[in-house]
């Protein structure tokens, strides 16, 4: 089984993990906070960490960001 950060996800998946994130947070406490990293790890892909009461780790490619940018709008 590959690794959350080996394995390349479409970049909605990612604001869905966002959101769920942050929803669970409220509802387990009421309050707190979501922390996003990214840094860029090769020419073309992108590690993006999500932490809150537990912590994600994905990777986009720029290709996903152009995809992204072109087709979806939040």
């Amino acid at each position: 089984m590959s690794s959350p950060s080996s394995v390349p996800i479409p970049i909605k998946d990612l604001f869905d993990r966002i959101q769920d994130t942050l929803s669970q947070t409220w509802q387990e406490t009421g309050f707190g906070h979501l922390a996003i990293e990214s840094e860029k790890i090769k020419a073309d892909k992108i590690r993006v960490i999500v932490r809150g009461s537990t912590h994600y780790c994905y990777v986009i490619s720029d290709e996903d960001i152009k995809q992204w940018k072109s087709t979806d709008k939040i």
